[in-house]
């Protein structure tokens, strides 16, 4: 198979046969696929039937001109293999070749139609095709002629043994594709097992879930297929709602577990229901627990745990890619604003402040213009020219819209206040989703824009002065609710802060900065920016000298307009920025080179400072061997706070070099980035181990290969 996925063609024909199996357990692995397809090939006649089914849709796919990729992606043809399995099970005499084919062409049409219809309510449409499907298709053949001759789908291999195809635990396994016996259910458990380990503990929580109700509400009640039927869409709705529409996380866990409840009460309720009909419940409980729980979702005020989860193959890359996340921004829903000033300011009113930074404008902030020495204004301070900060630029902290401005107010005079009108000058910009930034006592006329002009952070807004209720000259920063001035404050953080001290300065990614702190925003290097930036289409070379291994990189982005570095074994996602380049994922292989850029190059800030230190945390399983991983993404999943190691960088500038330390327990980093033309060095270094990358700019074709 792997000498068959080298081929283009035959990668396709791989991921069009075995993508449609796969995607009945919501993954995209042909290894996953190809366990499946053997667990239904227990039964050869209906493995046949299914691969036919496959075959069919794919046409179908392709005549509605839904193009190659719908036929890659195997969603058609998943519901088609559904489909056909539903008619050989519940309808095996009449499961008659035509009927195969209109059942296929069938769920091709289904698929497309409804997922029009759900996209515009932005909900999946899950497997709702498949049972539509499936009810048309075991209808039909009720009207239709009985064929003279039948054979049924269900008749297994003969040299397997009959004790494993007799009831047990692993038949609600065996269940999800609608067939029984211990040899089917070990192959589905396996199949789940190796796609992610944390979609098979969230398979065994919904089991678990449903032995527990059907204990609850049918303990009397001789077992039947209708438990098995429960059983199964207990399993899909918490594999669905912990690992594909949620990051995996103890309280996404336990909602896994509410939704399998959930499906196991609507499966016994809807049983009267499809009874009238002589129809099968099939899965439309899992797509009525799921959609029921995904539209409460959206009704919340934040997206708080558990949070929704970023698109990815599986569950444990999407909480790798949001645990990177929200240790680089915060687990707030946006970005953190930038400081609305260049130069080094002082926090001289922070939240709860001790003077008007109270009740609803608790989450103000002001500052004041230092010079070198630390000192506010020249001389005695009497005029407002003295002041450091007077009539410096004030600037945007975010893109937006501005709401409103407020001009005209006079200037005071340094120690008087005008108490008519507190704000002074002052702009209002509008972030969208309720959200403001307020500057106020600016200088008057000094302000550049109008309502409805847009902006872009770092945009000249205006002066700072001291109108309004200002005894010296400061900005007065807010972030609000609303646009009127006054409105009621909400906590503010800002990112790229760099905090000055006698010693090295501290860089902070994520910072509210306190009274009393003195603070720049970063001071762009451009000969740094410039050996770090990563253009779209260039290669470059990843090589360990030691062991003469090479791992070719090309710079993509992908439909989501992420940036990322992407080899034939790994990909190492980033953000560039003006202010710096942040690491933001990587996927892969454990033993790939662009490992040690995470862990030696995980963020690094372009300011102009020689020396610099920060703090950031990184993916434990990162600096693990790799037959680890498993282990430590589970464990992420149960105990968020143990997957992260805290690492400190240091850095220092050494003749024409950015050398970047970082240390973290009894592992080291080194990244030296050459500032000329040179290659950068990545280095990783713990007590027994001494690992050098080198990475240089491959001027060769842009396509990624590995040596």
């Amino acid at each position: 198979m792997a000498r068959l996925a080298r081929w283009p063609r035959g990668r396709f024909l791989l991921e069009a046969g075995l993508r449609p199996y796969a995607q009945i357990v919501f993954s995209r692995d042909l290894a996953t696929g190809l366990l499946i397809l053997l667990a239904i090939g227990v039964f050869p006649r209906l493995v046949a039937a299914t691969i036919s089914a496959v075959v069919v849709a794919a046409f179908a796919t392709w005549l509605l001109g839904l193009g190659a990729g719908a036929v890659r992606d195997g969603f058609h043809g998943c519901v088609a293999v559904l489909t056909t399995l539903a008619l050989g099970v519940f309808a095996t005499a009449a499961a008659t070749p035509t009927l195969i084919v209109t059942g296929a062409v069938l769920s091709v049409l289904f698929t497309s139609s409804l997922r029009a219809v759900f996209a515009r309510l932005e909900l999946p449409p899950h497997s709702l095709p498949f049972v539509a499907a499936a009810w048309t298709t075991i209808l039909a053949a009720r009207v239709l002629p009985a064929p003279a001759a039948t054979m049924s789908l269900l008749a297994p291999w003969r040299w397997i043994p009959d004790r494993l195809f007799e009831s047990g635990p692993l038949d609600v396994a065996a269940a999800i594709v609608f067939l029984h016996g211990a040899l089917t259910g070990i192959l589905i458990l396996a199949a789940i097992g190796i796609y992610s380990r944390i979609a098979l503990l969230l398979a065994c929580t919904g089991a678990l879930v449903a032995a527990g109700v059907r204990a609850t509400l049918r303990i009397d009640i001789p077992w039947s297929a209708i438990d098995l039927t429960a059983g199964f869409n207990a399993i899909l709705s918490a594999m669905a709602i912990g690992g594909v529409w949620f990051v995996p996380h103890p309280t996404s866990i336990a909602l896994a577990a509410a939704g399998a409840a959930v499906s196991c009460v609507l499966t016994y309720a809807l049983l009267p229901v499809t009874s009238v009909f002589a129809l099968p419940v099939l899965s439309l409980p899992f797509v009525a627990t799921t959609h029921l729980i995904l539209t409460a979702a959206r009704v919340r005020e934040r997206d708080r745990w558990p949070h929704s989860a970023p698109e990815a193959d599986r569950p444990e890359e999407a909480l790798a890619h949001h645990l990177m996340r929200a240790r680089r921004y915060g687990r707030a829903g946006r970005l953190p604003f930038r400081l609305p000033f260049r130069g080094t300011w002082m926090v001289t009113q922070g939240h709860d402040g001790t003077h008007t930074h109270k009740g609803p404008w608790r989450y103000a902030f002001d500052f004041e213009g230092r010079g070198p020495d630390g000192t506010a204004f020249d001389h005695d301070g009497t005029e407002l020219r003295q002041y450091r900060c007077y009539a410096l630029p004030v600037l945007a902290a975010a893109p937006g819209i501005v709401d409103h401005i407020v001009d005209g107010v006079p200037d005071n005079p340094p120690g008087e206040l005008d108490t008519r009108q507190n704000w002074g000058n002052a702009v209002v910009i509008s972030h969208g989703a309720g959200l403001f930034t307020a500057y106020a006592h600016l200088q008057p006329r000094s302000i550049r824009l109008k309502p409805g002009d847009g902006v872009a952070a770092g945009t000249e807004i205006g002066r700072c002065g001291n109108s309004g209720r200002s005894a010296v000259p400061h900005l007065h920063f807010q972030v609000q609710r609303g646009a009127p001035l006054g409105s009621e404050t909400v906590p503010a953080d800002f990112g790229d802060v760099v905090i000055r001290a006698d010693g090295p300065s501290t860089l902070l990614h994520h910072s509210v900065p306190a009274e009393g702190d003195l603070l720049r925003p970063v001071l762009r290097d451009e000969a740094v920016a410039r050996v770090l930036a990563f253009p779209p289409g260039t290669a470059w070379v990843f090589s360990d000298p030691t062991s003469g291994t090479h791992e070719r990189a090309v710079v993509d982005v992908d439909l989501r307009g992420r940036h990322l570095l992407r080899s034939d074994v790994a990909r190492l996602y980033f953000e560039p920025y003006d202010a710096g380049l942040v690491v933001t994922a990587f996927d892969g292989d454990a033993g790939s080179l662009l490992r040690h850029m995470v862990l030696a190059l995980s963020r690094v800030t372009f300011d102009q400072d020689s020396t610099l230190t920060w703090s950031d945390a990184l993916p434990r399983r990162l600096f693990l061997p790799r037959w680890v991983w498993p282990a430590a993404d589970l464990a992420s999943a149960l105990a968020p706070r143990v997957a992260d190691i805290e690492i400190t960088y240091r850095l220092r500038r050494s003749e024409g070099h950015l050398v970047i330390e970082g240390t973290a327990g009894r592992f080291s980093t080194r990244a030296t980035i050459d500032l000329g033309q040179g290659p950068h060095r990545f280095e990783l270094i713990s007590e027994d181990h001494h690992m050098t990358v080198e990475l240089t700019r491959d001027r060769g074709e842009s396509e990624a290969t590995r040596v």
